[in-house]
């Protein structure tokens, strides 16, 4: 069973760090009894309603989300939270566990990469060459990031940190999170540094600003 956090327009990719900030009754609910026992909350997308339709309860959600372990918290007096989340495994959502919880709780299953063919490798150095080409318009490169960019990560993990890191519409970033085949992913997101999904946006501020349940 996983605790589950919907969020609209947010997406939490493996090996990235979400800073958070938890208000609402059922979500400090739901980081007590993660403090008290696996320190784990699984992320994942609410789907957008339609304007002017009445509101749904449950919010409809996407079937992948990501599983995070809570790195760092703070307690706030008034019984808030701020919160490190960071990404650990892609999963699938199978079915919502009825639970006397306030939040809403699911049975997942744990996504696996699908490692690209070796013939890849040479797209790493012109990921990386285009990405810091993109960021260097309007931001000043991160140290932590410099650094996971010259390390020796696997192409999926290099990718995952490069989506969540760009300023991209939420539903092109679910389509890179439920994407599984690494070599799939490198190419999206080449295309999409190369250009075609508006480069000159750039990567967002790393890490990126606290999200507000």
């Amino acid at each position: 069973m996983t605790r589950l956090f919907p969020l609209p327009k947010v997406v939490l990719f493996p090996h990235v760090i979400l800073p958070l900030h938890i208000f609402e009754p059922r979500y400090r609910q739901m980081t007590e009894d993660a403090l008290k026992d696996d320190h784990l909350i699984t992320m994942v997308q609410s789907r957008p309603i339609a304007a002017g339709s009445p509101g749904l309860e449950p919010v409809p959600i996407y079937q992948v989300g990501c599983v995070g372990r809570i790195v760092q918290y703070e307690r706030l007096p008034d019984g808030r939270f701020h919160l490190l989340l960071l990404g650990c495994k892609r999963v699938r959502l199978v079915r919502e566990i009825p639970s006397t919880k306030p939040y809403r709780t699911a049975e997942a299953v744990l996504l696996e990469d699908q490692e690209p063919p070796s013939s890849m490798d040479p797209l790493r150095e012109d990921l990386i060459r285009i990405f810091l080409e993109i960021l260097k318009q309007s931001h000043d490169l991160d140290s932590d990031l410099a650094r996971l960019l010259h390390s020796n990560l696997p192409l999926g993990s290099l990718v995952d940190i490069m989506a969540h890191a760009i300023d991209a519409p939420a539903s092109v970033k679910q389509s890179l999170l439920e994407e599984t085949r690494v070599a799939e992913r490198v190419t999206s997101l080449l295309e999409m540094l190369r250009g075609r999904h508006d480069p000159q946006a750039g990567p967002r501020r790393f890490p990126q600003p606290f999200s507000l349940n």
